[in-house]
């Protein structure tokens, strides 16, 4: 079976990234924002409102949730009237993809032509992407300067499609100047074992919904491609972690945090294993 070409083949994975002694309170780094160039200038003197009933009316917002489209037509086949159910469009959103299927249901419901047209105006965007929260622990009694990279993959199963590939040097990312360590006796009272606790956060492009897999690979080899674990070799199989998402076509939030725990053989120096690991996501 052939895998089709990722639309993301690889992704360096991190914006912003935070080295705290393990047990802290993780501090969030905010990435520079920098005007987009060629920028639109807009004369807000253009938007002159004579009448103060229209004028409070547009700066109306509603704190419910979005309406859904089975909402919608429960709204309509009640009696709601057609200016009422744009007007609730307008200040809640709809929580749903407005499609032409979603369009011909509408109209096949007997919605007027004025409602799909809010329906298309006012539907939330569709997701295109899974913003993820990294929170790692990284448990060693020796220096990380033998850390492996980490791997994270989003694949879907049924178009047998690789989404994104994200990665990150580990090496390198402990090795900065802002890490900082804490010792902590875990278990052994003669061992002293290193934890360094990380907070990084990534984007990770998926514009297919459905049912997702999140791969997540710890490896000394660099460049890899793809997780699929006949790509792998057989120790690479054995640490392999696989989360089942179901991803939604669309939500209001798309977040998801990945909680990893790596711990180092005592022995073997360069070997990592993810004995604990967590996800958990957050779409509405």
């Amino acid at each position: 079976m052939r895998l089709s070409r990722p639309r993301h083949i690889i992704a360096s994975m991190f914006l912003a990234a935070v080295s705290l002694p393990c047990g802290g309170a993780f501090a969030q780094a905010q990435p520079p924002f920098a005007a987009a160039s060629g920028s639109e200038r807009v004369d807000l003197l253009r938007f002159q409102v004579n009448d103060l009933t229209e004028w409070e009316r547009l700066q109306r917002t509603s704190q419910s949730r979005p309406l859904t489209l089975d909402e919608l037509e429960k709204l309509a086949k009640a009696g709601i009237g057609e200016k009422s159910l744009i007007e609730m469009m307008r200040t809640r959103g709809v929580l749903a993809v407005a499609d032409a299927d979603a369009l011909v249901r509408m109209k096949q419901g007997g919605a007027t032509d004025d409602t799909i047209a809010a329906l298309s105006a006012f539907a939330l965007p569709q997701n295109e992407a899974i913003n993820l929260k990294f929170l790692i622990d990284v448990v060693t009694p020796y220096q990380v300067t033998q850390a492996p990279y980490l791997y994270v993959e989003v694949f879907h199963p049924e178009r047998n499609f690789q989404e994104t590939l994200l990665f990150s040097d580990l090496r390198a990312l402990l090795g900065r100047r802002w890490a900082v360590d804490e010792l902590r006796d875990d278990s052994d009272p003669l061992l002293k074992n290193r934890v360094r606790s990380l907070a990084f956060w990534g984007r990770a492009a998926a514009r297919h919904p459905g049912k997702l897999q999140l791969r997540v690979l710890v490896s000394q080899r660099p460049g890899l491609r793809d997780l699929r674990p006949e790509t792998l070799r057989e120790d690479e199989r054995k640490r392999l972690v696989t989360f089942d998402v179901d991803y939604p076509a669309v939500s209001r939030r798309h977040a998801c945090t990945l909680q990893l725990r790596l711990e180092r053989d005592p022995i073997l120096k360069d070997l990592f294993t993810l004995p604990r690991s967590d996800l958990r996501c957050e779409w509405d």
